[in-house]
């Protein structure tokens, strides 16, 4: 029997004690996590890591995203072209940038999963949520050049990583985000989220099964009508 596969998606450096905490509960629950760090990913000695990493997404039932104050690494070329960005544009709202000379791992991993339509739960630290909102009310202004954001560490790089945020936001669907302040606030939400949507699959699955049955027994009454009928005549 397969076991649900759960890649988590993030910075490391800033969040590793996050993404530790994560693992053991996706254990706990009996999912397997998908970690760069762990070696869960395949690392095909013939292409970059980044690519092996952006590849291993594919191969994933879920995708659970964390963005915090921290771009990360830049991707290299090779990793960028194997996202099919066409394909990822239909899927998010017109106009949403998506910079070609920006893009870190942790960006091109949730694209891919956008690109396969692999469901996404995105997870900002609550501060980085909130300098968000302050970012969209004056992006368009020349003032946003001297605005400080706290949350981010390196500011050169707060566009990017609000842009990113508005990548996932602004998607024609799957754009669920939560906030959190601590590990157990991003526990207790999947919790939630994961037994409501299994819940409603089984309920779509028996009204599925109802109607099916309902409607075998509409044939069956026609064809019994036409049999007297018949019969009648």
């Amino acid at each position: 029997m397969s076991i649900l596969k759960v890649f988590i998606s993030s910075t490391c450096y800033d969040l590793d004690n996050m993404r530790d905490g994560l693992r053991d509960f996706i254990y706990n629950i009996g999912y397997e996590p998908v970690m760069s760090e762990y070696g869960d990913v395949l690392y095909d000695p013939r292409i970059h890591t980044h690519t092996s990493c952006i590849e291993e997404v594919k191969n994933c039932d879920m995708l659970v995203l964390l963005i915090g104050g921290r771009f990360g690494g830049n991707a290299i070329s090779e990793a960028v072209s194997i996202v099919d960005f066409e394909k990822v544009k239909e899927k998010v709202k017109a106009g949403t940038v998506i910079d070609g000379e920006r893009l870190s791992i942790t960006h091109l991993e949730v694209l891919k999963a956008i690109e396969y339509g692999i469901p996404v739960y995105t997870f900002i630290k609550d501060d980085v949520l909130s300098d968000h909102k302050l970012y969209e009310k004056n992006k368009n202004k020349s003032i946003i050049s001297e605005i400080t954001f706290p949350s981010i560490e390196k500011q050169d790089m707060a566009k990017y990583i609000f842009e990113f945020i508005n990548i996932v936001r602004l998607r024609g669907c799957g754009n669920n985000i939560f906030p959190f302040k601590k590990e157990t606030d991003i526990e207790e939400m999947l919790k939630k989220q994961w037994s409501s949507y299994f819940q409603k699959l089984l309920k779509e699955q028996f009204s599925k099964k109802e109607k099916t049955g309902i409607s075998m027994l509409e044939k069956k009454v026609d064809e019994l009508q036409t049999l007297i009928c018949g019969l009648s005549n």
